[in-house]
This record gives structure tokens, C-alpha cells and sequence, in this order.
């Protein structure tokens, strides 16, 4: 049977949704009035929705309209006959900016209670309710918010004065938060809370200019009895230090005897955080000259790196130990753990740890199989009943996720989706990922399949759409197929219409250069970029990129990933003066994204590898060693 025949003779539900079940509601007319505030016919669509899987979404946008005539009955309504939907949170969080307009302070404390997890804007109200409800515990609640680099909503000015007028925050706190927004590169926000500490000369924007500009020039005469001026320097040190670290070092080293000790360390911190991220040879050293205290996650883990770059297994070692207890039990540092106890010759209780996260199968708990001597192997697919299927069908969300995803709301069905998830077992959640597999939604079906906790179903998790132009494009391009679908499970999700807000677009995520340069390769004649949606174009536009990469360094499949993702140039520049474990390359690769694209390709790839019983299943063989910065690379990039 033809592929074109089998898409007609299975018939989405979606669509069936969307002729028998809501016919009368034109999402498109829905969203114009919304955009418009055309009250008049989101009226007309709350009346002609009446009954409708829909019905809320015309309510809730001529809600959300007329907010602030709206009387607390007709937004309690809503609540009461939508709760633990979407649109209900959505609607709360506007609801509670509302009240707060309003000073219907006892109703926003009541509502605060249901938000899941509230934001800084939000922790405000509740606040402001406090103060004026005579609540103190709210309000003090609300101080941990002032110690932030940028500055907060509007409405925790108020709270703020409060806190300072009741001695809970003072200068002391005040200056801290100066180096924060410094460190952060954020002059202009210091300048603005200099005001609460009588505006130093050294905190005006002239200062300000010339640290961040002229960094040599704010650093020659320095009054270290001034706190505003030790503040200056340390900008100016920073500013430095992202242009040239070693500059910096050598200023430091000058100016510093006369510092306070904490104030040293600090500037040491900064700067070995700086250089972290630089990938600059010194920066574990300076960081053993440092504080690591008032560090937030991210910057600890930058201390961790550093030690790995130069594979310092003691200050690896110390440097997690000094993470909070959440942060320790996460998988990537009990695993960075383990290793320094191996390399300090704690051998049992290395493998204590690797045993503890072995049993999972992102990329840590992959590594930890293999360096326990453990096979991949992947657990039995485990099936779901017909009444799992009818209950998850029957599921008012998802119902709403079916018919949205019938007028392309896909963000809004999407939404709906995720939401109707959290509350399924897993026999269900397979049930729903198949339901999403046969729509063709296997970004939703991925999402549903992974949260299963005993049962699972590793062809859902993994899925092999377009097999066949895989297979094909893969061995045209010499390229491992497990490896391709890696990539596209991580780019697109197998969404063949997916666009970045970068550009890039379809399966592989191809920006409209390089897929013009791969036309050009491949001999596509009259390429546009309307072409680039196309699956099958874009297999072979992107495994013909992949090969590319693929010669460039050498078969390296590390290096050919993060360079897919994030430029081969930059690919490049992360290698080190010496050949490097691929593990510790990828660990410290500097952009975020990237780091974590590497990790879950890697992962994909050996769990595709299995399953299409193709090619190396193990990952450690696929993490080839990094070669020294500076070996040869092909020329003929896009």
C-alpha cells in the first residue's frame, strides 16, 4: 500500500475533533479579536462556544481583556469551573497583578496559596498583601529577593523600603548588591543603587565609563580605605579580565596588599570564574586562591570545571564537596565524583557512587554503566491496555490538545498536552505517547514516553521517522544512521516544520546558509529556503553538512556535534594545547547549550545505536579522544 493511501485511509483524531466536535470555533477569528481587544466578538464567541472541548479559550481571552472591569465573581467562576488547566494559571498570574492594582489584598493572599511556583513579581504582591494585612513573615520572606545582579518588578519597591525602614536590610546589604550588578557587568543598575548609599564619585556613570572601557586607567590610583573605590577596582579587574585575564592577574597582584582579605578573594573568585569560562590555562589556580563562598550553582560548577580542564582531581574533588547537598546529587557531578575518587584511588567508593546512577539512560548514567563494565541493555517495551487508551482519549486536556493541534495552535496544544500529563500513570503516559505517535507528533509522544517510571517503551522514546531517508542519506554520506537520528531527535524533536527564533529550520535545524551551501554541494537545483521544511531535503542537506563536519575533524564524532551546533570555528577554538579526554572536552565546552547538546546526541546516539542494532552501542568508543588544538582541518566550509 502506498504511503499516500495509508494517510487516507487513517484518519487523524485530530481531525475528526475538528469536524464533529467544534466546528463553530474559528481559533484564527479567535486570536485576531484577542490581538485587537475586539470585545464585541470575543462576546459572540463565548456564546457561539457554549459546550464546546474549546469553551474556555473564548472566555478566558475576553476575561483577560476586560480584567480590569472584571468583578472578582465572574474571575472565581472561571477558577472554579477550569481549575487545574492552563489557561486557569495563566489567568491567576494576571488576576494577581490585578488585585494588586486593586488592594484586594486578602483575595491575592488567597490566590497566591494556588500559584505552583510563584515569581519574583508575584512573591511581591503576596509581600505588599503582608504589609498591609500586618503579616511580617511574608515581607521577610521577600528579602532574600533584593540580592539580585538586575533589578526586580515594580512591585518589590515597596517591599524593599519596608525592609530597609525595619533595619532587615541595611547598607551593608546594599553594597552587596553594588558588586553583584558589577560582577554582572551591569554598571548603570550599580549607579542607580549607589543612590541608597550617597552616591560615591567612584559609583557615577563617569567612573563606571571609564572601568568598563578603560580598565588600566580606573586601576593606577586606587584608595583602598574607601569602599566605593575597592568597588571600582573590582569592576575594573573584571572588565580587564574579560579582555585579558593575565592583564588582570598582574593588576590584582599590584594593587591588592592592602585589601581586605575577603575583598581579595572575591577579586581572585571573579577572576578565575572569568577565565573558567575562558578555558584559560590558570584559571583553576587562581580559583585556589579564592573564596568559594556566595557562589550561585552555575558558578560552582564553573569551579569544578576549571579543576577538570587541568584534570586537578583534589580541587575537583573539594570543589564539588563545597556544592549544596541538591547540587551534589546531580547526575553530572556524582559522576565528576566518582572519577576524582578513582583518580585519588578510592576505588570502592567510586563505584558506590557510579552504581547509585546507573540504572538511567541519559548521559551520566550511560558512562556510569560502562565504567562499572555493565552492558547497555534496554528494558522490554512494555504495553498498554485498550482502557488505558480509552481513559487517556477520554481526558479533558488532551481532548483540548487534540482539537488545538486541528486549527495549528500547536504552542497552545502543546501546552495542553504537557499539562494533562502530570497527572498520568505510566501505562497511561504510554498510551498518550502512542496517541501522539499516530498524529504525528512526536516531539508530544517523546515527551510523554520519557516520564513513564517503571513501565516503559524505548521505540517511543526513540523514534524512527523517515527511516528510510535516514538509512539512505546516512550511507551516501558515510555517516553512522544511529548518529543522525541523534541529532534530529535533539534539533527538531522530529517536528519537520520547526524554526528557531536563529533561523534555523526543519529536522535538522539547517540556517538558511548552510542550507544553501549544502544545495550548492549537492547539486539542488533552484534551491529556496521554502524547500528547507521538506524532509527529505532536509536529510540531505543535513547529513551532507554532518559529513562535511565529519572530514573536517577527522571522524570525531565529539567535535562534529559540537560543531553542528554550535559552529565548527567555535568547535575548534574548545580544544586544548594537549590532546584532552572527550569527556572533560564536552564538560567544558563554554556555551550552555551546546554542553548539553553534546551530551544528549551522545546519549541518542548509542540508544539508537541499539535499537537499530547498527554500529557501536557503547558510548565511552564513541567519545574519541579531543586532538591538540591546531591539527589540520579540511577546508570548504560554509
Amino acid at each position: 500500500m502506498s504511503n499516500c493511501m495509508r494517510a487516507f485511509l487513517i484518519t487523524p483524531l485530530s481531525l475528526l475533533l475538528a469536524a464533529s466536535v467544534h466546528a463553530g470555533l474559528q481559533l484564527d477569528t479567535l486570536r485576531e479579536a484577542a490581538r485587537t481587544r475586539d470585545i464585541a466578538t470575543l462576546q459572540e464567541l463565548v456564546s457561539q462556544s457554549r459546550g464546546d472541548v474549546l469553551e474556555m479559550y473564548p472566555q478566558y481571552f475576553l476575561l483577560s481583556a476586560t480584567l480590569r472591569e472584571a468583578a472578582s465573581g465572574e474571575v472565581r467562576e472561571f477558577f472554579q469551573r477550569y481549575d487545574n488547566t492552563p489557561l486557569a494559571e495563566r489567568l491567576r498570574g494576571e488576576w494577581l497583578k490585578e488585585l494588586g492594582r486593586r488592594g484586594g489584598w486578602d483575595e491575592l493572599a488567597s490566590e497566591y496559596g494556588k500559584l505552583p511556583a510563584p515569581n519574583a513579581e508575584q512573591q511581591c504582591l503576596r509581600a505588599q498583601a503582608g504589609l498591609a494585612r500586618q503579616e511580617s513573615a511574608p515581607v521577610s520572606a521577600a528579602r532574600a529577593l533584593w540580592f539580585s545582579d538586575k533589578a526586580q518588578p515594580d512591585a518589590c519597591n515597596p517591599v524593599f523600603d519596608a525592609l530597609f525602614a525595619t533595619g532587615e536590610l541595611g547598607q551593608a546589604d546594599v553594597w552587596q548588591r553594588i558588586r553583584l550588578a558589577l560582577a554582572a557587568n551591569r554598571p548603570d543598575f550599580a549607579r542607580q543603587l549607589a543612590t541608597r548609599v550617597g552616591n560615591p564619585a567612584a559609583l557615577l556613570a563617569r567612573s563606571l565609563g571609564v572601568a568598563a572601557n578603560s580598565p588600566e586607567k580606573a586601576l593606577v590610583r586606587v584608595d583602598a580605605a574607601q569602599r566605593a573605590e575597592r568597588e571600582l577596582a573590582l569592576f575594573a579587574l573584571e572588565s580587564l579580565g574579560r579582555k585579558n585575564p593575565d592583564a588582570a592577574a598582574a593588576q590584582l597582584r599590584r594593587i591588592s596588599e592592602d585589601w581586605p582579605a575577603g575583598d581579595v578573594a572575591f577579586a581572585w573568585q571573579q577572576l578565575g570564574l572569568t577565565a573558567a569560562r575562558r578555558l584559560h590555562p590558570q584559571a583553576s589556580n587562581w580559583l585556589n586562591a579564592a573564596s568559594l563562598d556566595g557562589l550561585n550553582d552555575d558558578d560552582r560548577a564553573w569551579t569544578v570545571r576549571a579543576g577538570l580542564r587541568q584534570q586537578d582531581w583534589p580541587a575537583v574533588l573539594k570543589r564539588i564537596d563545597a556544592m549544596s547537598t541538591a547540587q551534589q546529587e546531580e547526575t553530572a557531578w556524582r559522576y565528576w565524583k566518582a572519577r576524582a575518587l578513582q583518580a585519588a584511588g578510592q576505588g570502592a567508593q567510586a563505584r558506590a557512587l557510579l552504581t547509585q546512577m546507573s540504572d538511567g539512560d541519559d548521559y551520566y548514567s550511560l558512562l556510569a554503566r560502562e565504567e562499572l563494565g555493565l552492558p547497555l541493555q534496554l528494558p522490554p517495551s512494555a504495553r498498554f491496555s485498550d482502557s488505558d487508551a480509552r481513559s487517556v482519549r477520554a481526558q479533558p486536556g488532551i481532548q483540548r490538545a487534540l482539537a488545538l493541534y486541528a486549527q495549528d495552535w500547536k504552542v497552545e496544544g502543546a501546552r495542553e498536552w504537557n499539562w494533562a500529563m502530570r497527572e498520568l500513570g505510566d501505562a497511561q503516559l504510554l498510551a498518550a505517547a502512542d496517541l501522539a505517535r499516530r498524529e504525528g507528533w512526536h516531539d508530544r509522544s517523546i515527551f510523554a514516553a520519557e516520564r513513564t517510571r517503571q513501565l516503559h517503551d524505548f521505540s517511543l522514546r526513540y523514534p524512527t521517522p523517515w527511516r528510510a531517508e535516514v538509512q539512505a542519506y546516512a550511507s551516501d554520506n558515510g555517516l553512522d544512521p544511529a548518529w543522525v537520528f541523534g541529532i534530529i531527535r535533539q534539533e527538531s524533536r522530529f517536528v519537520s516544520d520547526a524554526r528557531s527564533s536563529a533561523g534555523a529550520a526543519g529536522l535538522m535545524q539547517l540556517m538558511p546558509a548552510t542550507a544553501k551551501w549544502s544545495a550548492r554541494r549537492v547539486g539542488i537545483d533552484g534551491f529556496t529556503s521554502a524547500r528547507v521544511t521538506d524532509p527529505d531535503t532536509n536529510i540531505a542537506l543535513g547529513t551532507h553538512y554532518m559529513n562535511y563536519l565529519q572530514g573536517r575533524f577527522g571522524g570525531n564524532q565529539v567535535l562534529s556535534t559540537a560543531g553542528y551546533n554550535a559552529g565548527p570555528g567555535n568547535a575548534s577554538k574548545w580544544q586544548d594545547d594537549e590532546a584532552l579526554d572527550a569527556a572533560i572536552y564536552i564538560e567544558t565546552i563554554p556555551f550552555t547549550e551546546t554542553r548539553l547538546y553534546v551530551k544528549k546526541v551522545k546519549a541518542n546516539t548509542s540508544i539508537y545505536a541499539q535499537l537499530l542494532r547498527q554500529g557501536e552501542a557503547r558510548l565511552k568508543p564513541r567519545l574519541q579522544p579531543i586532538a591538540a588544538r591546531g591539527a589540520p582541518v579540511n577546508d570548504g566550509a560554509p
